[in-house]
């Protein structure tokens, strides 16, 4: 946002205030000055009229003039084509320095002396490139210096505005933050609109708002008999320094206020109107040709500016092409309208088409302005484009602003910002920010301008009281917080120390992106309970995620592709599941990942570990860490999973998440080639429903540990997970039992499966005999082989 030092002090007296001391106390206030530009004057160059008009006697393309600045002629050769008898233009004097530098002096051109120069816009800054010289309105008094009719010098702030400060989206809006940090009054800004009475505007046109929660204000007028021309010279001047290219009057007239005010605003030709102006949603499939020359389509969501036949423009964004200004355009519609934010936002994101105009609109404007701007801006049409203004504004029935009010308590103030403002300076400094203040007893009720869309509560306004007080005024002081600790919530907690477990067995964490591509995602999840993104980054991040494991996957098949065969990778994060209510339920959920390449070879069986028991067992002992055991189930429901291979994890009878490996035919479809094995826990869920607040220590045994290996063979259906159970929980010297090896071959029944665990045993007062874990090894082996029946191997 730029803004020139000239068209600030229109609104505050800027008398004395050195520019880059400005700019560092509109820094320190939270307007950021990225820049500030000198725009060049010119010396020496005043207006003057051309008296004469003659050929260079030997030059065709040359003329002589005679130029007169009021006091003397001079004798120019001038090589512009445009250049007439009677025209008011700018004149360097023999001495004269223009912008960039270049010294006017006295030449001979093609054998006549030439005393002085009549300049172009170019020469003057003004524009890139000119045609020929720049003509003054007719009635510019002659021998003024240029600077002061056209403008220029001066200084520009180029100003990085936070998106919550839509108010400073506006010459006013700045001006606003100088007269409350200088405490100097605003200046009065008045105009006179005298409409034509013998011209009704409802005789020509019409407003009807069909969606009026996405436009609770539309007002219109009618100009009649317009003519279009370039606008005042002090107006493109004012436009030119902060960056707009001026186009004509019309055009010129609304970009000026909405930079001025912040108001954006819109002309139609009023003869493209067919009726009246309907504010309606888009029909499906319907389409707009937009002001740049593009083709759009619209979607129902999208709010558009209707006739009775068809949309004429965007509402917000950008008008129609058919329906705007031409040369040749004799009656105007003016626009002055306040749109939802949100709505506006969702639209330019849609269309991939941001303007000044949404750039406002999508922040938030002054709802409360638009009556007076409408004004405005036909006062300044009817003075500049000679058009008639009728009577009356065509609206719609929008409801009375009514402002917030926001209580806020002195005391608390200082203490957030660890200050001792008084409240009588408190109400002074929120008063110049045009904050309604009632104050008693240390009580503050403050009505918000509705300019200030970003305050909400009464933080906003300690931030507010902060920034013109002055962030280096405030004195450094030790934090007054409560010593009490806080203990850690129990999921952050647990998860802190599972990524900390996983690390420690060499996996690495990533952290990816929630969304992903509705179709990666269907590979995995069928359940159609998708949050779908409106404006997606791109295709492949459409869908709000509802597992962590098709992200670990992604990112392992990236790996493999890469040439990273050894692969372990997890993840802990929020899932998304659409349930059907305003808001999708979000639970972080674990996911891991190996590969089976990840384990070498053993050196005297030419095999590697089984992988999917190495997950198991990694599981295991997480959860093991949280006092849960999990007992596995087949279930092939899961059918991005290996059938032969997976399981579903379930505790108490409930299922908390799945293990396998992926599915042969979805690791081929998507070139992933290796073997990957991987496990979600819906985590957040597990920890909540199951882990019951700190943990207790049991006493550890200094006695050694003894263990003892047992293998039997059981039918292919029992489940591996029940018999480890039994033996864990064989009365109270079995300490622990892995299962150590699986068999399954020529050596046994086809239907059969041999099982190897390994059994601890521990006491706690005594190292035990071998008699002792015999006996318990009997006792175990009689009571599998009485409910398994399992025989000894």
């Amino acid at each position: 946002m730029k803004v020139s030092l000239s068209w600030l002090n229109d609104f505050v007296d800027i008398s004395g205030i050195e520019v880059f001391e400005l700019a560092e106390r509109l820094t320190m206030s939270g307007l950021e000055i990225e820049g500030v530009e000198k725009l060049e004057a010119a010396e020496n160059v005043v207006t003057a009229a051309v008296k004469k008009v003659e050929k260079h006697p030997d030059a065709d393309k040359l003329s002589l003039c005679e130029v007169s600045d009021g006091e003397n002629t001079y004798t120019v050769v001038c090589g512009a084509p445009n250049v007439a008898e009677g025209q008011i233009i700018p004149f360097a004097k023999v001495g004269a320095v223009l912008p960039g530098g270049f010294k006017i002096k006295k030449a001979k051109l093609r054998g006549v002396e030439s005393f002085g120069m009549i300049c172009s816009a170019a020469e003057l800054n003004l524009e890139e490139k000119s045609e020929g010289i720049m003509p003054l309105p007719e009635d510019t008094p002659v021998s003024k210096d240029i600077n002061e009719v056209l403008g220029l010098g001066g200084y520009v702030l180029d100003i990085s505005i936070t998106p919550n400060r839509a108010d400073c989206l506006s010459v006013r809006g700045v001006a606003r933050e100088v007269a409350a940090l200088y405490s100097r009054k605003m200046k009065k800004t008045s105009y006179e609109l005298k409409s034509d009475k013998s011209l009704n505007a409802s005789d020509y046109s019409y407003v009807k708002v069909e969606d009026e929660e996405k436009c609770p204000v539309y007002l219109g007028r009618i100009i009649k008999n317009v003519k279009i021309k370039p606008s005042p010279l002090w107006m493109q001047n004012r436009l030119r320094a902060v960056g707009v290219r001026p186009i004509n009057n019309i055009v010129d007239i609304t970009n000026y206020i909405m930079f001025e005010y912040g108001q954006p605003l819109h002309t139609f030709d009023l003869r493209e109107i067919e009726g009246g102006i309907t504010v309606r949603t888009a029909k499906p499939g319907e389409k707009i040709m937009t002001l740049d020359g593009k083709e759009r389509l619209l979607d129902e969501s999208m709010l558009v500016i209707a006739d009775e036949s068809k949309p004429i423009g965007i509402a917000g964004v950008m008008g129609g092409e058919y329906s705007g200004i031409h040369d040749d355009t004799k009656d105007v519609f003016l626009e002055c309208a306040y749109f939802k934010p949100e709505n506006i936002r969702m639209t330019a994101r849609k269309l991939g088409l941001q303007t000044d105009s949404s750039y406002r609109y999508e922040r938030g404007i002054d709802r409360v302005n638009t009556l007076s701007m409408v004004d405005y801006a036909a006062s300044l049409l009817k003075d500049n484009a000679d058009g008639n203004v009728a009577d009356g504004i065509l609206s719609n029935d929008y409801k009375e602003y009514i402002p917030l009010s926001v209580n806020a308590d002195v005391n608390n103030i200082n203490k957030l910002l660890g200050t001792e403002i008084t409240e009588k300076e408190m109400v002074k400094i929120l008063e110049e920010l045009g904050f309604g203040v009632k104050a008693k007893e240390g009580e503050l009720t403050v009505e918000v301008p509705p300019y200030r869309v970003d305050i909400e509560r009464w933080q906003d306004l300690a931030e507010e009281v902060a920034r013109i007080y002055g962030y280096n005024n405030i004195e450094a002081t030790i934090p007054r917080l409560s010593a009490d600790s806080v203990p850690p919530e129990p999921f952050l907690k647990n998860a802190k120390n599972i990524k900390s477990s996983l690390k420690t067995l060499g996996f690495n964490e990533i952290i990816n992106y929630s969304f992903m591509s509705e179709r990666f995602l269907n590979r995995f999840d069928k359940k159609d309970n998708f949050v779908k993104l409106l404006n997606p980054i791109s295709e492949d991040m459409d869908t709000l995620r509802t597992y962590v494991f098709p992200g670990v996957v992604a990112a392992a098949k990236q790996n493999i592709n890469q040439g990273f065969k050894n692969i372990r990778l997890f993840e802990i994060a929020k899932t998304f599941i659409n349930r059907n209510e305003s808001i999708p339920e979000q639970l972080s959920g674990l996911a891991f990942c190996s590969t089976s390449s990840f384990f070498p070879l053993s050196w005297n069986t030419g095999s590697r570990v089984d992988t999917f028991y190495y997950m198991k067992g990694v599981l295991d002992n997480l959860l093991k860490s949280l006092k849960i055991n999990a007992e596995y189930e087949k279930n092939e429901s899961y059918d991005f999973l290996h059938p032969g291979k997976s399981a579903e994890i379930k505790v108490d009878g409930k299922v908390y998440g799945f293990i396998g490996q992926l599915h042969p035919n979805i690791a081929e479809e998507e070139d992933i080639q290796e073997d990957l094995y991987l496990c979600e826990v819906y985590l957040e869920k597990l920890i909540n429903e199951k882990v019951q607040g700190d943990f207790h220590y049991d006493k550890f045994s200094v006695y050694p540990f003894v263990y003892k290996d047992l293998s039997v063979v059981v039918e292919s259906s029992v489940n591996a997970g029940d018999l480890l159970e039994y033996i864990k929980n064989f009365g109270p010297l079995v300490y622990d039992a892995v299962i150590y090896d699986i068999y399954q071959g020529d050596k046994i029944d086809g239907n059969k499966l041999s099982l190897t665990f390994r059994i601890f045993y521990s006491a706690l007062d005594r190292t035990l005999t071998d008699e002792e874990t015999n006996k318990i090894l009997e006792e175990i082996i009689t009571g599998m082989t009485e409910k398994y029946s399992a025989e000894l191997r």
